[in-house]
This record gives C-alpha cells, structure tokens and sequence, in this order.
C-alpha cells in the first residue's frame, strides 16, 4: 500500500505543480492581456489625438487653401485672357497688315495707270469737267443701250446708220 500511496502522492503533488505552473501561465498570459490592452488603448488615444489635431489644422488652413485657390483660378483665368488678347490682337495685326498691303496695291496700279497717256488723257477730261458726263453717259445725243450679256453701252447713232459708242463701267 505504500506504493499506492506514495504514486497517489506523486500524482496529487504533480497535480498541484501543474496546477500552480497553469495558474502561473495564466497570470502571465492575464498580465500579457493586460498590457496589450493598455497598448490598444494608448494606440486608440493617440489616434484620437492626432485625428482632433488634424481636424484643427485643416480648420486652420481651410482659409488660406481656398485664398490660394481663388489666386490660381485668378491667375488662371487672367493668363486665359492674355493669350486670347495676343491671338486676337496678332490675327487682327495680319488681317489689317494684308487688307493693308492690297490697298497699297490698289492706290500703286492706279497712280500707275495716271502716268500713262490714257491716265493723263482722263486728267484732263476731269479738268475740263467732261469725264464724268462720259462715264455716265450723260451727254447730249447718247443714250445707254443694254448689249449683249447685260453689258450697258453708251451710243450715239452715227450717219452711215450705225451706233457708235462704248461699253460702260
């Protein structure tokens, strides 16, 4: 009976050494749940911390974002009209310098044509106040007859019975 008895001791001493060596790790694993709890809840504060202090900042700055946006839509907008004006103003520059140059041209094949011997005969018709009469056809015996394909001519009827006279402008 004595061995009975010393395995039922062994039994209940081992059975209380695991006992105390579970209870052990219990209180190590309470105390390891303890700890990351106040690390989750530390983490949480913190969290909250920054999230209040950016919630501020943003607060703070909201003003000076939406001056900095309104100054870049300025500028935006401003550089907008520049470049239309200075493509308007360019276009119109070469529209005006082309009509320019065609008038130009204009005013030298005429002033040409004064110093031929045509030019110089209509001067002086002008000057004896007969080339307007002649180019409207308005002298004495003429008359506007319509030729063909619609061109108006200035006639006299001559002596032999034929017209005479020249198409009008």
């Amino acid at each position: 009976m004595s061995d009975a008895r010393s395995e039922g001791k062994k039994l209940f001493t081992d059975l209380q050494t695991s006992l105390k060596d579970a209870q052990d790790a219990f209180t190590g694993l309470a105390a390891e749940q303890k700890r990351q709890c106040e690390t989750i809840r530390d983490a949480a504060e913190k969290a909250s911390r920054t999230a209040v202090e950016a919630s501020e900042a943003f607060a703070v700055s909201k003003p000076r974002l939406m001056i900095w946006t309104a100054l870049c839509a300025a500028l935006l907008v401003s550089g907008g009209w520049l470049a239309a004006f200075w493509v308007g103003r360019h276009d119109g520059w070469a529209a005006g310098h082309v009509a320019g140059r065609q008038e130009a041209l204009t005013a030298h094949a005429a002033a040409s044509w004064a110093n031929t011997a045509s030019g110089k005969m209509a001067k002086q018709l002008d000057d004896l106040g007969n080339l307007q009469p002649l180019a409207t056809c308005n002298v004495p015996g003429f008359s506007i007859q319509k030729g063909e394909k619609g061109v108006r001519w200035c006639v006299v009827a001559g002596t032999d019975g034929q017209f005479h006279g020249w198409a009008m402008p």
